[in-house]
C-alpha cells in the first residue's frame, strides 16, 4: 500500500484524492443554517470536545474563521488588536479585519520561532484613560501556525503567556 500525503494547511492548496472525494458526494447532508446538517454537527460536536470547548463552528476557511474570531472580541467599532508582524491575519488577509470589521491593527515583531515579547506586547497596549484619541486594545492574537508549521499547545502558552494575562484580565 502506497502512503500518500495530502496538505491540508489551506483550501488553495489541498488536493483531495478521489476516496476524498466519494466520501464528500456521499456525505449525509442537509441544511446546516437550520441546524439540521448532521454531518456539520457530528464535526462541530467533536472538535469541541478534542479542544475541551462548549461548541465549535464550522467556517469553510481560515480567513474566515480568523475574521469571526477577532470580530467576537473587537465587537466595538475603532477597536484594536496587536498581532504579530508575520501572522497570517496581518500578512495574508487583505486586510479584511480592517474593511470588514473596523479594526485597527497594531503589529509586534515576531521572534524566529512565532512568538512575541512579552514586553513589546505590554508597550504596545492603548490604554483608553491615558490615550482618548486612540484605538482601544481589545485582542492579542497568537496565531501560532505560521511559526515553522507548528501549533504551540493551549500548555505552552499559558506557560509563557499565562502571568501577563491574568494581569492583564485583572486591570
Amino acid at each position: 500500500m502506497v502512503t500518500r500525503t495530502v496538505d491540508l494547511r489551506s483550501d488553495t492548496v489541498t488536493k483531495p484524492t478521489e476516496a476524498m472525494r466519494a466520501a464528500m458526494a456521499n456525505a449525509d447532508v442537509d441544511d446546516d443554517v437550520l441546524g439540521v446538517d448532521p454531518t456539520a454537527y457530528r464535526f462541530e460536536a467533536e472538535m469541541a470536545k478534542v479542544m475541551g470547548k462548549e461548541a465549535a463552528l464550522f467556517v469553510p476557511s481560515g480567513t474566515m474563521g480568523n475574521l469571526i474570531s477577532v470580530l467576537v472580541h473587537c465587537e466595538i467599532r475603532g477597536s484594536e488588536v496587536i498581532l504579530g508582524d508575520n501572522s497570517h491575519i496581518h500578512v495574508y488577509e487583505n486586510g479584511g479585519i480592517s474593511t470588514i470589521g473596523n479594526v485597527h491593527s497594531k503589529t509586534v515583531k515576531n521572534n524566529s520561532d512565532g512568538t512575541m515579547d512579552i514586553s513589546l506586547i505590554e508597550a504596545s497596549i492603548r490604554d483608553p484613560e491615558e490615550e482618548l484619541y486612540y484605538p482601544t486594545t481589545r485582542l492579542i492574537c497568537l496565531e501560532n501556525t505560521h511559526a515553522k508549521s507548528r501549533s504551540s499547545p493551549p500548555s505552552h502558552i499559558w506557560s509563557y503567556y499565562g502571568g501577563f494575562f491574568y494581569i492583564l484580565n485583572v486591570l
